[in-house]
């Protein structure tokens, strides 16, 4: 990493050296949520196994602080043991279901006489089902799209 780099990363994700035991046994718990969820196969797994998730962490409320770092250190060791090899990524997340999932159109396809290679900008325009509007006309024709269907209907 350059400098510049270097400075961006330490300004907006400035390291955390001094956690409370608090925030640890919070940070643990949530990545014990997210191991769980990756491991789940339906949502009444996961909440069966959240709720006994939550039993073990409430059972150990009231541990003296040895016990506490101990605890915390045993199950960080266990979550790394149980580290899922493919875990679920969010839908809006880079490599999620439902990231990038209108990509850009190739530009053979928007330019079909030939790609430009003077700079300009394209100024035609387009209806729903990518026919072009006329010269004259100020607006694309009326259309009707069932998203349910994904279908549409064009007022002519």
């Amino acid at each position: 990493m350059d400098k510049s780099f270097q400075s961006a990363v330490k300004y907006w994700k400035p390291v955390v050296k001094n956690l409370t035991h608090r925030q640890v046994v919070m940070r643990l718990y949530r990545k014990a949520l997210k191991q769980c969820d990756s491991w789940a196969e339906s949502r009444t797994v996961f909440i069966e196994e959240a709720g006994k998730i939550r039993e073990q962490f409430d059972a150990n409320k009231g541990a003296s602080q040895a016990d506490a770092i101990r605890l915390v250190r045993e199950a960080e060791e266990k979550m790394h043991t149980l580290t899922h090899p493919d875990p679920y990524i969010r839908n809006y997340m880079p490599g999620g279901t439902l990231f990038m999932r209108n990509p850009a159109v190739a530009a053979k396809f928007i330019y079909p006489d030939g790609i430009p290679t003077d700079g300009s900008v394209d100024k035609r325009r387009y209806n729903i089902d990518f026919s072009r509007i006329p010269e004259g006309d100020k607006y694309a024709k009326k259309a009707f799209v069932d998203s349910a269907n994904k279908t549409y209907w064009i007022d002519e």
